[in-house]
């Protein structure tokens, strides 16, 4: 397809409330108080900008626009970078800060002008030539460069070393391969940026590579160009804004792409190793189109263009790098996994990609999400029996998680660092607690809120507070003590439900609630129940779990007689429910 120009409109209205593509329409240069670059190239990309988080410290980022060249000189790799970026100041600045660590520096200009800069610890100050008012646009360019961070003989569950742009110069066929991991706040090892997920961005790069690599990133690629000295540049452009740690590139000579299409369109593009074999690819990546579909007719339309997923050493497991996910290379010697995993990030590009979160504390709505919308993805391939068995395996890795971990699924402020969180309560309990939460206000319904919910909230940033108060006003339920014990409290209810007497027309069920820990006076929601006769014969009922200790008269009707008692048989309680 064909690429568009954009063009920076500098005075934005910052009351604006749009926050989707559609506002991202083209104007003629109105630059704010700084000006556009002159010295851009002609291909040089000019964002659009539409509405502005005015929440957000400082300034609101819109685009970054990184031309990138590589020396891959055997263990003495380096890159050199121009960057260039569209900020909109949403308070009245005399100075720009910029996340950055380590490289060098060569230059840095605003509005064409040369700025003065320094380096406050993982900072790049830029004092700006000029005072800028809220709501004016800021265009700036870092002119910066370093040596590639060599990835091999690192741990890569090693957060603390393990990222950025990384070069490995074996990987699990034995070649050299490029690639970069953001997560959580690592693009500012090799590009000056705001790195933080609740700024989202559009970002094109502009990579040049020796001939014989193929470079994927982020959004839509234009044809490669040759250059006279060997090399071949390559073009990207994401026009869709994402979080900072989803910004991603990735360059090999050995992946070979196999292309499908799902029933509305969108190309979905495999790039494996020549060692992965047709029948793995077909195993991890042949139903990924129908749930393309299946999202797109529960949660609204795929709204990214192109989906690709690419096989590279990252970290074991999946990364939503959007429009580009990565895959590690070691997933594949279990096909039935890594299919789980394509379906969790592909269903980032719903949540966490498309609708960020504001804040680390709120990594559930992202993984949590994701996880629900996995199970979601293999009920519509593999049918509801399938499903039940993820939701399984998610609860019993949540509970697992919850009695040693020890904290809320959204941990109260301030902020903390999410590696403190980055476990089975973010990821499979917060799918547990989103299927229970369905179960509450109805399957249709929550069917609906999320597809209204990712509509509202595309390319934005939101928090457990607004799902809370979302999902109480589209099921019309107040949810706010549900959230309260079950989201914001850490552990889980130990329920133990029992058969009382049972009279002629009904029977006594009690629930006691055994645990230590969790809200004073025990959790309130619906419990499920079934009567069971000497039979086998059932009847269903609801308990209102109203404190510690729950006891409720059942109906049962003439001639039913209840020999023992269920609670919760389909397992909709992220906690522990025995009988006794």
């Amino acid at each position: 397809m064909s690429l568009v120009r954009w063009t920076v409109i500098g005075l934005v209205p910052l009351a604006s409330a749009c926050l989707t593509p559609a506002c991202l329409t083209t104007g003629a240069a109105a630059p704010g108080a700084l000006g556009e670059e002159p010295e851009q190239s002609e291909d040089a990309i000019r964002f659009t900008i539409g509405a502005v988080d005015t929440t957000l410290p400082e300034v609101d980022a819109i685009g970054y626009d990184v031309t990138l060249k590589v020396d891959d000189r055997a263990g003495a790799e380096s890159f050199a970078a121009d960057v260039r970026g569209t900020f909109v100041a949403t308070s009245p600045l005399t100075e720009l800060s910029l996340d950055l660590e380590g490289n060098e520096v060569q230059a840095v200009t605003v509005g064409g002008v040369p700025s003065a800069h320094r380096r406050d610890g993982a900072k790049l100050v830029v004092t700006l030539p000029a005072p800028v008012a809220r709501g004016e646009t800021i265009a700036w360019r870092v002119r910066l460069g370093g040596a590639l961070l060599q990835a091999d003989g690192k741990n890569p569950n090693d957060f603390s070393a393990f990222g950025g742009f990384m070069v490995k110069q074996r990987n699990a066929e034995g070649r050299k391969i490029f690639t970069t991991l953001n997560w959580p706040s690592k693009a500012r090892r090799w590009l000056p940026l705001r790195d933080h997920p609740r700024d989202g961005a559009m970002v094109a790069f502009r990579a040049t590579f020796p001939r014989g690599y193929t470079v994927l990133a982020n959004g839509i690629p234009s044809p490669p160009r040759d250059n006279r000295d060997g090399t071949r540049t390559w073009r990207f452009e994401a026009l869709t804004p994402m979080p900072t740690y989803a910004f991603h590139l990735a360059a090999y000579a050995g992946w070979t792409g196999t292309e499908s299409r799902s029933a509305s369109g969108v190309p979905v593009t495999s790039y494996a190793y020549a060692r992965t074999s047709v029948a793995t690819r077909k195993a991890v990546y042949d139903d990924v189109p129908k749930v393309l579909d299946a999202f797109e007719a529960r949660y609204g339309k795929f709204r990214w263009g192109t989906m690709s997923f690419l096989e590279e050493p990252i970290f074991g497991g999946g990364m939503e790098h959007a429009t580009v996910v990565s895959m590690d290379e070691t997933l594949f010697q279990s096909p039935s996994s890594a299919r789980k995993t394509a379906f969790h990030e592909l269903g980032h590009h719903w949540s966490g990609d498309l609708v960020r979160i504001r804040s680390w504390n709120d990594f559930w709505l992202s993984e949590g999400f994701a996880e629900f919308l996995t199970a979601k993805a293999v009920e519509a391939v593999d049918g509801p029996d399938a499903a039940r068995r993820v939701f399984e395996g998610y609860r019993a890795s949540g509970l697992a998680a919850d009695r040693t971990a020890g904290h809320a699924l959204r941990p109260a402020d301030p902020e903390i660092d999410v590696l403190t969180i980055f476990d089975a309560i973010s990821y499979q309990k917060g799918a547990c607690v989103l299927r229970q939460l369905e179960r509450i206000v109805g399957r249709d319904t929550m069917t609906t809120f999320l597809r209204a919910w990712f509509d509202t909230n595309a390319f934005g940033a939101v928090t457990t507070a607004d799902l809370e108060k979302a999902l109480s006003a589209a099921s019309g339920k107040d949810l706010s003590v549900y959230f309260r014990d079950v989201v914001y409290t850490r552990g889980h209810p130990e329920l133990v439900v029992s058969l009382g007497p049972v009279t002629a027309g009904d029977a006594e069920v009690r629930v006691e609630q055994t645990q230590t820990g969790g809200p004073a006076g025990g959790y309130r929601f619906p419990l499920d129940v079934v009567l069971v006769d000497a039979a086998g014969a059932q009847r269903s009922a609801v308990v209102e779990l109203a404190g510690r200790t729950t006891v409720v008269k059942v109906p049962t009707g003439d001639g039913f007689v209840p020999a023992r008692v269920v609670g919760d048989p389909d397992e909709f309680v992220v906690g522990t429910v025995t009988a006794r």
